[in-house]
């Protein structure tokens, strides 16, 4: 994969993750990172699990911060400790799991993933029904490679069930020189918070693998 695709590849990802602090509700005392045990990720907080593919490169909460992290305007690096977060639920985004088929890719090749986080909508100033959520992100983002010389298709937005729950679905279709990424975001909302799931795969064989995943979503 050349260093032009990769580093799109990470903008579509990190626009809208950003790291700020607020005040934290009351009502928000169960929330967390969630646990990662015998091939389930299971979030308490959203009453949320899925199974993940157990041969994907897992990073750790602090290996998806440090991926995220963007320099300041004098490109300077200022790293975060995961473990010096002392509210999480402060915090306007945060990425619970990141899993990806290789380390690094082959050449000419994409590298299928799976990125789950949550949005404090309080950050906005806007408390979006999922709709809203995954229409404004897409559009956003379709804009920014857009405006970069990549062509985007956006499909029209869907609404799935998953578990007991209804989310809302975005596609992108994002066309490279050597093949064409596909990126889902599947959202649903909770009091001030956006729970998102993204896949981004190339093929059929990576979709129908990812695919396997997204329906083994159970939640309440």
């Amino acid at each position: 994969m050349t260093k032009k695709i990769t580093a799109l590849i990470l903008a579509l990802i990190m626009i809208i993750s950003f790291s700020a602090c607020g005040q934290k509700d009351n009502a928000d005392t169960e929330f967390g990172w969630g646990t990662y045990e015998n091939g389930t990720y299971t979030n308490g907080f959203f009453d949320f699990s899925i199974d993940l593919p157990k041969d994907y490169i897992h990073l750790s909460p602090q290996e998806i911060i440090d991926m995220n992290t963007e320099p300041d305007e004098n490109g300077v690096i200022s790293p975060i400790n995961v473990n010096e977060i002392e509210d999480l639920s402060a915090e306007a985004i945060v990425h619970y799991v990141y899993s990806k088929k290789y380390e690094t890719a082959p050449t000419a090749q994409f590298n299928p993933y799976i990125n789950i986080f949550s949005e404090n909508m309080q950050f906005s100033n806007n408390l979006y029904n999922k709709e809203d959520y995954v229409e404004n992100s897409i559009n956003y983002t379709s804009m920014i490679f857009e405006n970069g010389g990549v062509n985007v298709k956006v499909l029209p937005l869907e609404k799935p069930w998953f578990g007991e729950r209804q989310f809302a679905k975005g596609s992108m279709e994002i066309e490279y020189d050597q093949f064409t990424m596909v990126q889902e975001m599947y959202a649903l909302t909770k009091n001030n918070y956006t729970l998102v799931i993204l896949i981004g795969y190339s093929n059929p064989e990576e979709k129908a693998e990812l695919y396997s995943y997204i329906e083994s979503i159970s939640i309440k």
